[in-house]
């Protein structure tokens, strides 16, 4: 550069020379631009189609990134979707499942309020019969006793010697007295 800037001063004060420059740096100049003209072409040759390449690989690179953070975005909307439809599907089933717990039990319920009153049917009706059984227990207890008094009252009267056939009378009167009688229940 100093060599340059002594001759451009060199130039200015020689006659003959083109606007002070002389032929040395124009010729100078003229293979500098030449040599980088070449290595810019060299360079272009050279790095231009791999740096395109890289630069396009990684604009592919990119897109491809964005493409799969939309689908995966997409694809998140599409599973919380369906999970929030299934959750919702949840506290359907839950709520059936309720439903269908409570008819079981309020169909127990009745079938147990309906055994219960067969129970008591049953019940009732044993009592009732127990209670008839009784009646006739003690009718037939009654009865038992009615003719040992009879029994006795007409040994008494045998004792006193009272005949045949007033004897058959009063047995007759008797058992005809305890066939009319009716008991209470």
């Amino acid at each position: 550069m100093n060599t340059s800037l002594i001759t451009v001063l060199a130039a200015t004060e020689l006659p003959g020379r083109i606007i002070g420059f002389d032929a040395q740096l124009l010729t100078d100049l003229g293979l500098q631009l030449f040599s980088t003209l070449v290595i810019v072409v060299a360079l272009y040759f050279i790095l231009h189609k791999p740096v395109t390449a890289m630069l396009d690989k990684r604009k592919q690179a990119i897109a491809n990134e964005i493409n799969e953070a939309k689908a995966t975005n997409a694809n998140a909307a599409k599973l919380k979707a369906d999970y929030e439809d299934k959750i919702a599907g949840i506290e359907e089933e839950a709520a059936q499942i309720l439903k269908e717990t409570r008819a079981k039990a309020l169909a127990r319920e009745e079938q147990m309020v309906a055994e219960a009153k067969k129970e008591i049917e049953a019940m009732k009706a044993k009592a009732a019969n127990d209670i008839l059984l009784e009646q006739e227990r003690v009718k037939d207890e009654m009865k038992t006793q009615l003719i040992d008094v009879s029994t006795l009252m007409a040994s008494k009267f045998v004792a006193l010697s009272i005949d045949e056939n007033k004897h058959q009378e009063i047995i007759d009167d008797i058992i005809k007295e305890m066939g009319d009688v009716q008991w209470l229940s």
